[in-house]
């Protein structure tokens, strides 16, 4: 970003009624504040921050205050919590456009007496078009940002975040940069579509009926690319990604009722059920401890081991249904019936992978066990993964509904489970068994001896375990009399 970055509000803009061209107003509008300071003629690279409300005037997008409430049902997606208070209730719901806030968007302020606002319908198609036009008509390359007012979790009062955009990213990505000490960036994401929508809600202000801001000097983020981060509705973090899907009490409930269920079928003497969840990385960057092993395809690798550790899977009579989180394209169709269900790979990492898996089994099979394996077992035995899933029930029963197996080198971590209705927030990662334990996991008394133990993370352990391996993965790697032979589809050896 520019060392300078200056905004000032656009003055002299009318009330907006629906049928308005808002294009052509604030068009006019800009033409006599140029005329009236020079300085403030657009220039390429300007940011038009535009308050949502005078897009959903200009739109229509306007109701009676007395549909207030069906209204918000009609635009509301999920509902996130509800709260009562002594003047009514409040609803935090997730709403067509993707955002989560208050009442859907549905508000009364800066609308006429007797009415309320609705959201506009496609904000960055609204963003898109008032873009368009300005930019034909000042001949320069503009941004636009529709911004909305939202308040914080676990922050007081609220702030001005776009949800739409145009011509501009709204997302900085420094994931894969170092900082000014040199160190790897790895999450590092500024919002810079949401810090330029309360920039302009700082010189537009509430109540000064000043509906348009202009931001100049963060002409590096306008652009004419459909790029990713290029929309509104690309900073909304829903679906598997959103780690607060629910309020407290609605968590809560939720909570209680899958518990509840399986607690029930318990006391009754039903024999526990698994749904087991493996993430999967594969591709190019699968194995990369394989790097330096010769003669060794580490993709087709990873698949063998994927494929020996569900069949294993498969054959062990607690488990009644398996998942795989993974990010590869048409992996479902090459495991076949070794699994129920592929989920999508959220994207954030491998405890996110296990936590957007886990999350789809509690969805799916609300009173399961749920069990969570490494995918590097090419040496599981199915007798070996009911013992410790029977330990992890006992656990379960006296009280720890939160468990783990250690690895065979007793500092990483090869299974977690979880009881019915408990969300796992997995440690996986360095030191992983430390981690888990000191999180609240209990850790299951599982032999040094058993294949659950045998994660095979190198050629060393692929080594030690040649003799053990399964079909898939000996069918790989042992003594082949020339280059690897390539395993060009999984289809053949279920």
């Amino acid at each position: 970003m520019n060392a300078t970055i200056s905004a000032w509000a656009v003055p002299g803009i009318r009330e907006v009624v629906p049928g308005d061209d808002l294009a052509a107003l604030v068009g006019d509008a800009l033409e006599a504040d140029a005329h009236e300071h020079p300085e403030h003629t657009l220039r390429p690279g300007d940011v038009l921050v535009v308050t949502s409300k005078v897009v959903s005037k200009a739109e229509g997008r306007v109701i009676s205050a007395a549909d207030r409430e069906d209204a918000i049902s009609a635009e509301t997606v999920r509902v996130v919590a509800t709260r009562a208070y002594d003047g009514g209730l409040t609803r935090i719901v997730e709403n067509r456009q993707g955002v989560v806030g208050a009442a859907a968007g549905v508000d009364a302020s800066n609308a006429p007496d007797g009415v309320v606002l609705l959201l506009p319908e496609d904000p960055d198609a609204s963003a898109g078009a008032l873009r368009d036009a300005w930019s034909a008509r000042f001949g320069v390359q503009l941004g636009v940002i529709v911004s909305d007012t939202l308040g914080r979790t676990w922050r007081i009062g609220q702030t001005d975040v776009a949800i739409g955009a145009a011509g501009v990213r709204v997302v900085d990505d420094l994931r894969g940069q170092t900082d000014a000490s040199g160190k790897p960036l790895a999450v590092t994401q500024p919002a810079v579509g949401d810090e330029l929508a309360a920039l302009g809600d700082l010189v537009k202000g509430k109540a000064s009926g000043c509906p348009i801001a202009v931001v100049r000097g963060a002409s590096r983020l306008v652009t004419d690319d459909e790029a990713p981060f290029t929309t509104g509705r690309s900073l909304t973090r829903t679906g598997q990604g959103d780690m607060f899907r629910l309020g407290t009490d609605e968590g809560l409930a939720e909570g209680y009722r899958r518990g509840l269920a399986a607690g029930l079928a318990l006391a009754a003497g039903a024999e526990p059920r698994w749904t087991v969840v493996i993430p999967f990385k594969g591709g190019d960057s699968a194995k990369s401890r394989f790097a330096d092993a010769a003669g060794i395809d580490r993709r087709q690798l990873s698949l063998a081991f994927l494929t020996d550790t569900l069949r294993a899977v498969r054959c062990a009579r607690s488990v009644d249904r398996v998942l795989v989180v993974t990010a590869e394209a048409g992996l479902g169709d090459v495991l076949g019936d070794l699994v129920d269900s592929v989920v999508p790979d959220p994207g954030m990492g491998l405890n996110g992978a296990v936590a957007a898996g886990v999350s789809a089994a509690h969805e799916s099979w609300p009173g399961s066990f749920v069990a969570v394996l490494v995918g590097d077992l090419p040496a599981l035995l199915a007798d070996d993964l009911d013992d410790a899933l029977r330990l992890a029930v006992d656990a379960a029963k006296g009280g720890h509904p939160y468990a783990f197996v250690p690895d065979h080198d007793g500092t990483g971590t090869t299974a977690v489970t979880a009881a019915p209705g408990a969300a796992v927030s997995a440690r996986f990662g360095a030191d992983s068994r430390l981690r888990h334990a000191e999180a609240g996991f209990r850790e299951l008394a599982v032999p040094a001896g058993s294949t659950l133990r045998l994660d095979v993370d190198d050629a060393s352990a692929l080594n030690e375990t040649r003799d053990r391996l399964g079909e898939a993965t000996r069918d790989l790697v042992v003594e082949r009399p020339g280059p690897t032979r390539p395993i060009d589809t999984m289809r053949g050896i279920r």
